[in-house]
């Protein structure tokens, strides 16, 4: 009998070691910009930072996939070598990677950087993880089993998510959305990279948050811990966001941290006003 896959277990595996790495070199490697998929004029020293550590972990968390199996689709930030070697199809699970999120705070010796990663299928992501190595933190969600928090030895760290949450937004390239926030007497957060401000919200230390052009490495890894935190994920017309099949980022993707906050941000009558065009 074929032994099930254990995909939390599997994700837990792909992120650690590669923490432990980049903890080590943590403030120690300099920034080798690469080419910016977003138009120019939203192009900025965040979406091109780049560092070595970015490949070697890339390849780290890709060889430990492979010891299992090279039966998955990839979906992974860098062009690395042990890419090519998966052969899934359209019917596979599907393994996205950012090997590291919030480059920039990795580079500048800040705490904020993180390793995630999640398996999808069919479009929908089932299971996440995210490591931030400088706190030896890990977070780990499947859908319908919660968050757990652990370290990197499997010691428990208890999940607690602020109620009320704190009045606080967080905005990357959606600075139109801003009235809007502000309508609802919510103040900015900076965060440092996608999965620590995702984490924010899951956490109930922000209560939006707001992203344009967003790839699936930014909303699709975190977006299982945020929603079994409670939370949703949403476009600007409430819809909940997927991926396509060829990894394009969306246009606006939002996250709130419970329905409360989702409904009051969506009855903003400037709301309508606002277009993206």
């Amino acid at each position: 009998m074929v032994k099930e896959t254990d995909y939390l277990a599997l994700l837990r595996e792909t992120v650690i070691p590669g923490g432990i790495v980049l903890r080590a070199l943590q403030g120690r490697l300099d920034n080798t910009p690469k080419e910016s998929d977003l138009p120019e004029e939203m192009t900025d020293a965040k979406s091109t930072a780049h560092t070595i550590g970015d490949d070697l972990v890339q390849e780290i968390a890709l060889q430990i996939l492979s010891s299992h199996s090279t039966d998955f689709r990839i979906n992974a930030e860098e062009e690395t070598p042990r890419v090519k070697i998966f052969n899934g199809t359209p019917t596979s699970y599907c393994y996205h990677l950012d090997p590291l999120d919030g480059t920039l705070s990795f580079i500048q010796g800040r705490d904020g950087f993180a390793v995630g990663a999640a398996f999808s299928r069919n479009l929908k992501f089932e299971a996440s993880a995210i490591y931030l190595p400088a706190r030896d933190e890990l977070y780990l969600a499947q859908r319908g089993e919660g968050v757990r928090v652990e370290s990197q030895f499997g010691v428990e760290i208890p999940f607690e998510k602020k109620d009320p949450p704190c009045d606080k937004y967080i905005q990357r390239r959606a600075e139109k959305l801003i009235p809007v926030v502000e309508s609802m007497d919510l103040s900015h957060l900076e965060t440092m990279g996608a999965h620590h401000g995702m984490l924010c919200v899951a956490k109930g230390e922000a209560r939006v948050l707001m992203y344009r052009m967003a790839s699936p490495h930014d909303f699709g890894i975190p977006q299982v811990i945020v929603e079994e935190a409670g939370g949703i994920c949403t476009d600007l017309k409430g819809v909940p966001v997927s991926y396509q099949t060829n990894f394009p980022r969306v246009s606006l993707f939002l996250a709130f941290t419970d329905l409360e906050t989702k409904d009051q941000f969506f009855e903003q009558d400037i709301l309508g006003d606002i277009d993206f065009d």
